[in-house]
């Protein structure tokens, strides 16, 4: 299929130089907006070379789909999509550039999160769950690898899979539900229709992979992690502290008895504010829970491969490949000219962490401040399909 190269110059506006991610559906580009004088993300739509031309042809529809529907939310803790270019056919997505990690890598490179700055991130997470589902738009793939996560705002991306309930069923083919295996919520898995609630899960979901390291129902394989999703018991999360309430609401496998979105910004607010030697010991009973089932947080994190879920005749078909732009992170930040003034206030973190030990950057130039070990803006980070995501 049809590729620019580096140096390209797309729509006489935007110039091409360097790929920082790349995927099964998609190359992010770091890029220049030689109108305006800054750097942006442009996500170059491609596809496998088996597709049929009505697979390309939805692969299409569905990108600017997903750019029109990130658009519609006006909100600094949701990635900006500033423009949609069409180019010999194919759509290309214009974004902010944010240089942020993803929760995902972090965890990866620092180690699990302490249970206040989790609660912090989650509501920068809530709060762009809130903005996108006031739009009526569903984002089916929350996880830490699509949340972004700099010294002083939360970034939620990668609304590739996203659907607007009251406009359409599905922005892919017929009865092909994708998500993550570790993150998609029973009811999804079981094929029933994406709501709100399904967000909430991924929410919980990736809180309990940021302070245990590993998803709450990670397992050898796909099929395995989608089973434990609807069928196994919530093991308790023994880092959790006084977050588990949060993270046990949130996973509760009936979305009716799922803590809502207010009720979970209030209690994770309560933990967010607490100091961190008020924030109580973790349990016997759930360090013993521990104990009986160790994993090795990395390996677990790193491991999930993306699912389609396909309802088929006589009950639910399982498609997998592997996860568009995998072991990619993150991004870019700019604010919109026209948009500064009239956003909501962001949700930030305002976290301190301990640096990563043994790890030094390939640019001095760039590396993260002393004060804000979360920022890093080097070269070896890129974006997931659509920013940030696409990596399990």
């Amino acid at each position: 299929m049809y590729s620019a190269g580096q140096g390209h110059l797309l729509a006489r506006r935007y110039r091409l130089e360097t790929i920082i991610g790349r995927g099964g559906m998609g190359v992010v580009w770091r890029s220049r907006d030689e109108l305006f004088g800054r750097e942006v993300a442009v996500k170059e739509i491609t596809w496998p070379p088996h597709f049929t031309d009505r697979e390309q042809l939805a692969a299409c529809r569905r990108a600017s789909a997903e750019a029109r529907m990130t658009a519609r939310i006006n909100h600094p803790n949701v990635v900006q999509v500033y423009d949609i270019v069409e180019e010999d056919g194919y759509p290309w997505i214009v974004m902010e550039f944010v240089p942020y990690r993803s929760l995902r890598k972090v965890v990866q490179e620092q180690g699990p999160l302490h249970p206040a700055q989790a609660a912090r991130v989650g509501l920068g997470v809530l709060a762009a769950l809130r903005a996108a589902h006031r739009e009526g738009i569903v984002h089916r793939d929350v996880k830490p690898a699509n949340i972004l996560v700099g010294p002083d705002r939360v970034v939620l991306t990668d609304f590739g899979i996203a659907c607007a309930p009251a406009e359409s069923p599905t922005l892919s083919t017929a009865s092909v539900l994708v998500g993550s295996p570790s993150f998609i919520a029973p009811e999804r898995a079981r094929g029933r229709q994406a709501a709100p609630s399904a967000d909430l899960w991924g929410l919980g979901a990736s809180l309990y992979a940021a302070v245990e390291g590993r998803p709450p129902f990670d397992r050898d394989n796909a099929v395995a992690s989608i089973t434990a999703v609807v069928h196994d018991e919530l093991e308790p999360a023994a880092n959790a502290g006084p977050l588990w309430p949060v993270i046990g609401g949130l996973l509760h496998k009936d979305p009716d008895e799922r803590l809502d979105a207010p009720q979970a910004e209030q209690l994770l607010r309560r933990v967010a504010s607490a100091p961190a030697g008020h924030l109580g010991a973790r349990p016997a009973a759930v360090a013993a829970a521990r104990r009986r089932r160790p994993r090795s947080s990395a390996v677990a994190l790193a491991g999930s491969a993306a699912v389609a879920v396909m309802a088929v005749s006589g009950g639910v078909g399982f498609a997998f490949t592997n996860s568009p732009l995998a072991h990619t992170t993150s991004t870019a930040t700019l604010t919109h000219p026209s948009a500064a003034s009239s956003r909501p206030q962001a949700i930030t973190p305002h976290l301190s962490l301990p640096k990563a030990t043994a790890r030094t950057s390939r640019h001095p130039a760039s590396r993260p401040s002393s004060h804000a070990p979360w920022a890093h803006h080097g070269h070896g980070h890129g974006h997931g399909h659509g920013q940030g995501g696409g990596d399990s």
